[in-house]
């Protein structure tokens, strides 16, 4: 990999777990550094759905502490 690239991808903390969670993009950017947007394109995508998938935990969490409440009036 080159060294510009594995720098650039140091400096941003969640991109750089993102990348040892799946490691397989290692390998891409090895073999080509314009797989980079790739990756990043591929990250925003987990990004969002991660965000997504918290609130609707909260979600789901509020409703059922509303629910026990409810039971125990």
């Amino acid at each position: 990999m080159e060294v510009s690239l594995a720098l650039k991808i140091k400096e941003n903390e969640k991109l750089h777990r993102y990348l040892k969670e799946h490691s397989y993009y290692y390998i891409k950017l090895n073999r080509n550094p314009k797989y980079y947007d790739e990756l990043l394109s591929e990250y925003k995508k987990y990004n969002r759905s991660n965000h997504f998938d918290k609130i609707n935990n909260a979600i789901d969490n509020a409703e059922l502490i509303s629910n026990v409440i409810k039971m125990m009036e």
